[in-house]
């Protein structure tokens, strides 16, 4: 079966309605979590995968929030613009603003829905282990279009497990990975693609300094920015 970019469809949506209505995934020291504040785990959980609705891209975290992105599909040959071409330079607005941590966030978003409820969940990552299971996934979905398969049941239906490996260096342990376990292959639905969202404007936010004056460190942005979503 020949891709069709054309394909590549509704992650835009997903993207627009992260702010609640679509649920994570997030994967954080060997378990699965699925949902907002009342996260449930759900290792051994069964989802469809949509390799041909991978996104890369930069996304900006302000001061808790998502403000901007530059997202394309990857198969439609997107290749992200440098970091120097974003902006966001002054590392005192950093320490402020996005607790020291660089804004702007390279990382990989692929789509899952269940066969069950049709509900959608997003999962973003940008970590060696991570890249590591996308990348896996999408030689196991490559292969299967290279086979052509008469019922056009391409799409991988995947089992959200973990695996670990000792580390190299000592002290850092034992270290826990994303495993996506391939079990099945069912056929695309069938879903125009909506167009990926703009770049954002901008809100005037007041300096560093003055911001500092008024209310001292911003120390909940601990709370608000967790290292494990990229989204």
């Amino acid at each position: 079966m020949t891709i069709n970019t054309a394909l590549l469809r509704d992650l835009a949506s997903v993207l627009r309605q992260r702010g609640g209505q679509i649920a994570k995934l997030v994967y954080v020291k060997g378990n699965w979590w699925h949902g907002g504040r009342d996260k449930l785990q759900v290792n051994g959980s069964q989802w469809v995968a949509r390799p041909d609705w991978i996104i890369r891209g930069w996304t900006r975290w302000w001061d808790g929030k998502i403000t901007d992105h530059r997202l394309g599909y990857a198969l439609d040959g997107f290749i992200p613009p440098p970091r120097d071409e974003l902006g966001d330079f002054d590392q005192d607005e950093w320490k402020v603003w996005n607790r020291g941590r660089d804004p702007w966030q390279l990382a990989w978003s692929m789509p899952f829905y269940s066969q069950i409820s049709g509900e959608e969940v997003l999962w973003t990552t940008d970590t060696t282990g991570g890249c590591d299971a996308l990348a896996a996934l999408l030689q196991a979905y490559a292969d299967r279009i290279d086979l052509n398969p008469a019922d056009n049941k391409t799409l991988p239906v995947i089992e959200l497990n973990s695996g670990s490996y000792r580390h190299r260096q000592p002290d850092r342990g034992e270290i826990q990975i994303p495993i996506l376990d391939v079990i099945g292959w069912v056929v695309p639905p069938n879903k125009p693609r909506p167009p990926l969202p703009a770049p954002e404007p901008r809100n005037a936010l007041p300096s560093a300094e003055s911001q500092q004056a008024i209310e001292g460190p911003r120390k909940s942005l601990v709370q608000d920015l967790n290292d494990e979503i990229g989204f």
